[in-house]
């Protein structure tokens, strides 16, 4: 609540005898879920849509990908929204939350693509290197 003061005036759902009960710095999970759900559905739009970029998912916790798993599977602001989130393939394990987020994803018929990356070749690299600096490679 301190870091946006006026949050609350996104949604007439909570009260002000909720607000009195938690604290400042504790708003419960759901509530912060429900807020960034209704500000998606706020600033999106078919001609502005928002893109959002999340690295090193792999140190997310299940509260973290539970948030992000509700924001992309809300049928109404959903639509406009477009979400990348990367992770170190070499840091998770197979029964990693990420994981879950992915399969819920999939069966809530959120369409989902998963590319795998690997490190450039130093030819790679040269070539980048000298495209970006207006050289023939060496």
């Amino acid at each position: 609540a301190r870091l946006l003061p006026s949050i609350y005036d996104l949604s007439s759902h909570l009260e002000s005898a909720g607000i009195e009960k938690e604290s400042g710095d504790k708003m419960n999970f759901r509530s912060v879920c429900f807020i960034l759900e209704r500000f998606m559905r706020v600033v999106s739009s078919k001609s502005h849509p928002v893109m959002l970029f999340l690295d090193d998912l792999q140190w997310c916790d299940n509260s973290a990908l539970t948030l992000i798993e509700g924001i992309l599977c809300d049928a109404i602001g959903s639509s406009c929204f477009f979400f990348v989130g990367s992770y170190r393939s070499n840091e998770v394990q197979e029964d990693h939350e990420l994981f879950h987020l992915i399969d819920n994803l999939s069966s809530s018929g959120v369409p989902t693509t998963k590319l795998s990356l690997e490190g450039l070749t130093p030819e790679d690299l040269n070539t980048m290197i000298s495209d970006a600096l207006c050289m023939f490679p060496r």
